[in-house]
């Protein structure tokens, strides 16, 4: 999920405090997507697209098979840089982004603009599997589930603060949004319902969801990062083994047993989903050593099997990944 770096860069400097990690690992593949670096990324759900959000420059659609760029996008003519967040449909047929005070829904195959509208104080987006709905943050205290066909807020989700992070279950059910109020909350999407919150004690950073709706991740500033059944209350599914991280990016594999997160940090984990254990953990090399070493891991994706790992990291370089 394309996010700006701005807020999380200095939680990058505790790295080398919390956490021991590792930079022998070998990329399989390393492609240089922005030399200036980038504020975000956004990989489709398939692999096949990438967009990233260059520092002084557009945001730009890749078709990363190919590492090729297909097409370039912005908002308003002369708003250089001014998309802040993006996600693509679970098919890859269409890519959403946002800006500040906007939201746009393009055809990914033309790069075709097919809606746009005006929206204030916006923070994140997520879009369902069939691209028809995003599911919007803002800073108004408030995410609102948005269909853009019709052009009409479905529902709206209220917290006591600003909203941070947003994610919908391919399946169609949930919604989970993240607050600055501490809690991420679970929603029914059927009727708008709110099922259940939880209480990281602190401002929420990430939150996520299976694609089969079945587990949330939410992850505090950091904090804790916790996984929940999204069944009944929530029960606990597991505590992730480390403490004081702040995760900007998620996503669990097709079979729920693992769960790749990307950090502040530019550590990139692998846990068990049952235990919260970690089973691996690395640190992908930058081109120049730099004091400080504030590359974040902007958005990752695993393959169908979970056996390879597609990451963007904010100093424009993405790389794939075996995973052990």
């Amino acid at each position: 999920m394309l996010r700006l770096t701005q807020s999380i860069l200095v939680t990058s400097l505790v790295c080398g405090l919390l956490l021991a990690c590792s930079e022998s690992k070998q990329a399989i593949d390393t492609w240089v997507h922005a030399d200036t670096g980038s504020y975000g990324a956004a990989i489709s759900p398939d692999g096949r697209y990438l967009l990233t959000g260059e520092i002084g420059g557009f945001a730009r659609v890749w078709d990363l098979p190919n590492n090729r760029v297909k097409y370039s996008l912005q908002h308003e003519d002369g708003d250089e840089g001014g998309i802040i967040d993006a996600a693509f449909s679970e098919l890859g047929e269409v890519l959403v982004t946002i800006e500040q005070n906007s939201i746009a829904r393009w055809g990914v195959d033309s790069g075709r603009l097919t809606g746009y509208w005006s929206w204030p104080n916006l923070t994140d987006v997520a879009v369902s599997a069939n691209g028809r709905y995003a599911l919007i943050g803002s800073k108004d205290n408030q995410a609102v589930y948005f269909d853009m066909v019709d052009g009409q807020m479905r529902y709206v989700f209220p917290h006591h603060e600003k909203v941070t992070s947003v994610a919908l279950s391919s399946d169609g059910r949930f919604a989970l949004t993240g607050s600055d109020d501490w809690h991420a909350s679970l929603w029914d999407l059927a009727t708008g319902e709110h099922l259940w919150s939880k209480n990281l004690k602190y401002k929420i950073s990430l939150v996520a969801l299976s694609d089969d709706g079945e587990l949330a991740l939410a992850g505090a500033y950091i904090g804790d990062a916790n996984i929940y059944s999204t069944r009944g209350q929530g029960s606990l599914v597991s505590r992730l083994d480390e403490v004081r991280m702040t995760l900007v990016s998620a996503d669990f594999s097709d079979d729920n047993r693992l769960l790749a997160t990307g950090r502040a940090a530019k550590a990139i984990d692998i846990w068990e989903v049952a235990s919260g254990k970690r089973r691996e953990t690395w640190m992908p090399k930058v081109r120049q050593k730099v004091q400080p070493d504030s590359a974040t891991i902007l958005d990752l994706r695993l393959d169908a099997n979970g056996r390879t790992l597609i990451s963007e990291s904010s100093a424009g370089i993405g790389q794939r990944w075996a995973i052990n």
